[in-house]
Order: structure tokens, then sequence, then C-alpha cells
């Protein structure tokens, strides 16, 4: 209500109730477009965070099946990263050493077949450089094979071909006395014989 000042008769408005500047309770109101890509960046992060949950579950889970008895060390990553790295290492050697076996057998069948010598043509680099490229697996190895050992032949016959056993054998063979009846050549022998029998 309006006061009316004794000395001047001038009306003085009120004074206002409160602070005419209040300090806010909490954070102004926001525009509706706001809360809005607040609310969707809340459940994009949300949503990132159980991705990221089920990866770790899952990551664990392969390093759990790849080393099930390894301790927490041996759970690192790049550990992890490492020995897959050895393995697979391994295995490729191991791979490599099988096909040279299969090749080296195949070589020794086919030289005999082909009438080689099979040792002589695995003492070669020249014709193990020829088939260092041959698959065993593939269809076409066998006929690959046995061009690369007729080469060889065909190039270096003297170094590669198989020789006979030894030469052909002439003549009667010696085993030694007869064993039937022996006839006296002599009267000596005859009388001998007859004495003696």
């Amino acid at each position: 209500m309006p006061e009316i000042t004794p000395d001047t008769g001038a009306v003085t408005p009120p004074a206002p109730a409160g602070d005419p500047n209040p300090a806010p309770n909490g954070p102004p109101a926001a525009p509706p477009a706001a809360e809005q890509q607040l609310a969707d960046a809340t459940t994009r992060a949300e949503q990132a965070a159980a991705e990221r949950d089920e990866l770790r579950a899952a990551l664990d889970a392969v390093t759990k099946a790849l080393n099930p008895n390894g301790g927490e060390a041996e759970q690192d990553p790049t550990k992890l990263a490492a020995a897959v790295a050895e393995r697979d290492r391994l295995l490729a050697d191991h791979a490599a050493e099988l096909r040279s076996a299969r090749v080296e057998l195949a070589v020794a069948r086919a030289a005999a077949d082909a009438g080689a010598r099979g040792d002589r043509l695995l003492n070669s680099r020249s014709f193990l450089a020829s088939v260092a490229n041959l698959d065993p697996a593939d269809v076409t190895f066998e006929t690959k094979l046995g061009a690369a050992i007729t080469a060889a032949l065909t190039a270096e016959p003297d170094v590669y071909r198989a020789t006979p056993a030894g030469p052909p054998r002439g003549g009667a063979e010696f085993h030694g006395a007869p064993t039937g009846e022996r006839r006296a050549t002599s009267l000596h022998d005859a009388v001998a014989a007859r004495l003696g029998g």
C-alpha cells in the first residue's frame, strides 16, 4: 500500500516484498531442444558403455580360452598377441617341414619308376630348386614332379640314372664237388675205391 509522507504529501510506492534479483534456486530452465539433445547423448553414452562391457567380456572369454591356466600377467593382450604370432610361426614352420617331407617321399617313389636315383636327386640343389614350389596337395603335382625328374635325367644322365646291379653273369656256376657217385678215372683209383669200400 502506498505511503504518504507528512512533510510533502508525496506518495511513495511500496517497497518490493522480496529481493529484486533473487538468486536462482536451480539451473535455469533449458529449452526443450537442448533437453532432448542431452537425453540423446546420455542414451548414447549408456549404450557405448554397455557395448564396451560386452567387448571386454568377449575379450576375457577369448583370453581364458587361449590360456586357461594363465595368471593375470599372461592375460595381457600384447603378450597374448605375441604368443599367438609365435604359434603361427611354429605352425608355418611345421607345415613347411611336412610339405618338404612329402615332396622327398614322392621324389623317392617317382625316381624309382623313372629309372633315376632318388638319393642323388634329393642331394642336388638344382633339382630341389626345381621342385621347391611344387605343392603335394595339387592335382598336377605328380605330373610336374615327373617332368622335373625327366629334365634332370636328360640334363645329366650319368649323375642321376640308376645303374644296373652289376654286369650279367656268363658261363656255368661252380657250386662245389658233385654229390652223386663218382667214377674212377684210373685203375689205381678203381682198386683203391674197391678195397676202401
